[in-house]
């Protein structure tokens, strides 16, 4: 996992980086003179400074999440291990020692369901950033500045946007668990994997439902009839978009949500109600799975494709 304070010395190295693009700009006054060029330049110098704050925010704002990150992970370890020690003492039958390990298990879960929603949120503020800044022609906006991890450019679709927030709510709920019971798996009150990505882009208004997807063999089939494109093949992270769905046609399924973490049903892993285990349906760093491919949403008014899979 990525530290917190590589990220912060990394975006403290935007302001050499604007240093040099403001020298550039300031060099052309030595090879072309205008009676304009004082505002252009002056207007130059904005937008650089506006999108490299924009950037170093969206960073911070990962930073913090990684940080939070190995929070979440100490505090996980923690009960974990007070799990055990529980159990123990229940095999022992040690009122004294139950009482504690019961009291350091339930302070590390509520620090663990604390320690999800911060990360959330952190992500969530370093996914959606805009620019804005005043350009020679008047006023424009940038699009939303990209969460993939790598090369691959972002989606503006609010389509995608809608999946992914509506997929981080119910990870972040945890009334909501993990099963795979035909009675229980859309919600009421659980998910399986498929159900999770496949209501997440119902809910954002792709119906994919009603084209058919109810499980992870037939996704590609209903998901390619409504604007999206399958690019078969394991993906390389560099190359994934926000809102990309992973898929293993036979077995598993999760969503992309940039900065190499997934959002995803994974196992009910205590065989109690709700995410009671907070790992259940969660944010988690991506895994290179035996992927088949992934499905991305491209709109309705572009060609889809369903062969060379």
């Amino acid at each position: 996992m990525v530290s917190g304070s590589q990220v912060s010395s990394d975006a403290s190295e935007l302001s050499t980086v604007g240093s040099n693009y403001s020298s550039q700009i300031e060099g052309l006054a030595s090879s072309w003179k205008g009676a304009s060029f004082d505002s252009i330049s002056s207007q130059a110098q904005e937008v650089v400074s506006g999108f490299l704050d924009a950037v170093k925010s969206q960073m911070e704002s990962f930073a913090s999440a990684c940080d939070l990150y190995q929070q979440y992970s100490d505090a996980k370890a923690a009960y974990e291990v007070a799990a055990q020690n529980y159990n123990t003492a229940v095999a022992n039958d040690d009122q004294a020692a139950m009482n504690s390990y019961a009291y350091q298990r339930r302070q590390n879960q509520e620090k663990m369901e604390k320690l999800k929603k911060e990360i959330l949120s952190a992500l969530q503020s370093c996914s959606s950033p805009t620019l804005t800044a005043n350009a020679v022609s008047g006023t424009v906006s940038a699009a939303p500045m990209s969460t993939s991890g790598g090369g691959g450019a972002s989606s503006s679709s609010a389509v995608v946007q809608g999946a992914i927030d509506w997929a981080l709510a119910v990870a972040a709920d945890d009334n909501y668990g993990y099963s795979m019971d035909m009675g229980a798996r859309w919600g009421n009150p659980s998910y399986d994997c498929s159900s999770l990505v496949i209501s997440a882009y119902d809910a954002a208004g792709t119906g994919v439902k009603e084209a058919g997807a109810s499980y992870t063999g037939n996704m590609r089939s209903a998901f390619t009839q409504r604007g999206f494109e399958w690019i078969p093949g394991q993906p390389d992270m560099s190359t994934l978009q926000p809102g990309d769905v992973l898929l293993d046609e036979a077995t598993h399924t999760e969503m992309y949500i940039g900065n190499g973490m997934n959002v995803g049903a994974h196992d009910n892993f205590d065989k109690a109600d709700g995410d009671s285990a907070g790992n259940e349906i969660n944010v988690s760093e991506y895994s290179a799975h035996h992927w088949d491919g992934v499905l991305r949403y491209v709109g309705d008014n572009n060609t889809t494709q369903q062969e060379n899979g």
